[in-house]
């Protein structure tokens, strides 16, 4: 359907004209083309609302053009009349306003007919109408969903507590962690110490004793060549563990018992960690 005004043209898409009821919405999609520097105002489009006693505005909004247009509106009605018999009804014309240079203009949407149709039966009095009983609710046997949903939560607790051993955030329900991981535990607890030589030397002790027990002897720096030939996934951690044989060298031994530690509990704790990380590599617990 075509309507002219003013040079504006609306071709207007309807859906059926036929079979509709109390409550039943209608879409209708006007393409409208204007000539140069006409503008739709948008903000002067009809708000939702009652248009009739019968008839209410629903929606109209602006949708993607695919007309080769330039607008395309979605308008969409609801219709609310009660009838005992099948009617023509008539969807009014709907304003729609322009601006074309500072100027507004007004075209208007055509009218739409469509057929009717009442929702009882026309031999039916409305005495001997009986409205459906309402529906129960349709119960659900929830046992299954119990089920599933506290196996769900079982595996999930059990999932985060290993994860949470794992790392050794359960003091009490320490995993087997290696040499290492006993180390670590001990530096731990002695950097919080207030720094001094003597912690220092503590922390050695517990790295050479990882160690030693890790080899399965008492390790000087001269067999630490052969250690790590044996012991080849340690071996991106030689040249760190020789400079710590330097250092443990010069403060168990050194003659000036007042010389300040070159190294802190902490920088040995990082060093025992990637030990720990490698030991427990390729171990499941």
């Amino acid at each position: 359907m075509t309507a002219n005004a003013a040079n504006i043209e609306i071709e207007l898409d309807s859906p059926r004209n036929y079979g509709y009821s109390l409550g039943d919405k209608i879409t209708l999609t006007a393409h409208i083309g204007v000539p140069l520097f006409y503008t739709l105002e948008s903000g002067f489009l009809p708000a939702p609302g009652s248009v009739n006693e019968w008839l209410r505005l629903d929606s109209i909004e602006s949708i993607p053009n695919k007309s080769g247009k330039d607008y395309s509106l979605a308008i969409t009605y609801q219709v609310f009349k009660s009838v005992r018999a099948t009617e023509e009804l008539t969807i009014p014309p709907l304003p729609i306003r322009f601006m074309h240079r500072g100027n507004p203009e007004t075209a208007t949407l055509p009218p739409w007919t469509f057929s009717y149709h009442p929702l009882i039966p026309i031999n039916k009095a409305d005495r001997d109408i009986e409205p459906e009983p309402e529906v129960p609710p349709r119960l659900i046997d929830a046992t299954s969903h119990h089920r599933a949903l506290t196996y769900l939560l079982g595996v999930s607790s059990i999932i985060l507590l290993y994860i949470v051993w794992f790392y050794g955030k359960i003091p009490f329900l320490e995993r087997y962690s290696g040499s290492f991981g006993k180390a670590c535990r001990e530096l731990k607890k002695l950097k919080k110490l207030p720094q001094s030589k003597a912690v220092t030397l503590q922390a050695l002790q517990c790295f050479h004793h990882a160690l030693n027990e890790l080899a399965g002897e008492t390790l000087f720096a001269g067999q630490l060549p052969d250690f790590f030939q044996s012991h080849p996934k340690f071996l991106t951690l030689r040249e760190k563990t020789e400079a710590l044989f330097a250092i443990s060298q010069q403060l168990f031994f050194a003659e000036a018992a007042s010389e300040l530690p070159a190294i802190s509990p902490a920088q040995i704790e990082k060093l025992c960690l990637l030990y720990r990380k490698l030991e427990r590599s390729g171990r499941w617990i």
